[in-house]
């Protein structure tokens, strides 16, 4: 994150904020990028000075022009000529680009043919663990837009912090990610986020579950989805009677555990959504159904959420070498 704030300023990309939010913000971002439109819409909020939209695969909508700015991140070979195309069709319609991704690739290639600012990720930085790299000239030109509230000054250093935390050689009694791993070993995890921020949160490890360990996860979010949360612990999955008896045999379990894991941000500023996250676990305990809570503290916003992303990260590592 500090090595990419010194290439952003040094590409010229946050002279893009120079006229201010434009019409509509679309990102078009693959692998690890993906979260940057809904993590940027989750953190300006109802504040916001536009409408940030994510663009997925297919042709550029009709309705983008002069007036809105399209940001292309990727680090994906494969999807490298699609990224290009698109940055091609958003500077034929005069739209505001900025581009993130490999020097050399077909998209920096289009975005100097169309004289945009194009910030490099090193080299060294491998596809799968490249995050931090691709959002962070993102996040910085919405901040410079004022589109954002939260600052990136605290963000490297929460991730400092918690990968001091979950280092390798530290044991699992202080490690929350080998604790957490742990904790979801045979189990079926739904995860319960408090807020659209923690959404994405949810999302990044719903996501890192699937691809690294194969387990399936379900997200409901709160308040809205709090009778959804609840309907799993009187489910077909949720535990019999018997099950709850807490000195049985374990051996005799046919089915994975159900487990409902809170992802908090705190301090939570949707009273509703803290009275439904309240209502859930009491409900749970009535249910027998443990909860683990997923929460870190930070007084940053940015760095409270980059710290919750990364703990689950680590988690998904160690629950694939935990398998192998």
């Amino acid at each position: 994150m500090r090595e990419l704030t010194e290439l952003t300023g040094e590409s010229g990309a946050l002279r893009l904020a120079a006229g201010g939010a434009p019409r509509a913000l679309l990102i078009a971002g693959d692998g690890e990028a993906a979260i940057a439109a809904p993590l940027v819409t989750a953190l300006a909020g109802r504040h916001s000075g536009c409408p940030v939209i994510r663009l997925g695969a297919g042709p550029l909508a009709n309705w983008v022009g002069a007036a809105d700015l399209v940001v292309v991140a990727g680090l994906s070979r494969d999807r490298d000529p699609e990224l290009a195309l698109l940055t091609d069709a958003a500077a034929r319609r005069g739209a505001a680009l900025l581009g993130v991704g490999r020097a050399g690739s077909a998209l920096h290639e289009r975005c100097t043919w169309a004289r945009a600012p194009f910030v490099a990720v090193p080299t060294e930085r491998p596809e799968g663990s490249a995050l931090w790299s691709l959002l962070t000239p993102i996040l910085a030109l919405t901040g410079e837009m004022r589109l954002t509230e939260d600052s990136l000054d605290g963000t490297a250093a929460a991730l400092d912090t918690m990968a001091e935390f979950c280092r390798p050689d530290s044991e699992s009694f202080v490690n929350p990610a080998k604790l957490l791993a742990l904790q979801l070993r045979s189990v079926l995890p739904v995860l319960v986020p408090d807020s659209p921020a923690t959404a994405v949160v949810a999302e990044r490890l719903r996501s890192g579950l699937a691809r690294l360990v194969g387990v399936p996860a379900a997200i409901a979010e709160l308040p809205e989805a709090l009778a959804e949360a609840a309907a799993y612990l009187t489910g077909a999955l949720a535990p019999s009677a018997a099950e709850q008896d807490l000195f049985r045999d374990r051996a005799d379990d046919a089915a994975p555990a159900l487990r409902i894991l809170t992802v908090r941000d705190e301090p939570v500023s949707d009273s509703r959504a803290h009275e439904a996250m309240r209502d859930l676990v009491r409900r749970a305990d009535h249910a027998g159904v443990p909860v683990i809570d997923l929460t870190v503290e930070e007084p940053d916003r940015i760095g409270r959420l980059a710290a919750l992303i990364a703990l689950g990260d680590f988690t998904g590592a160690y629950l694939r070498l935990s398998r192998t």
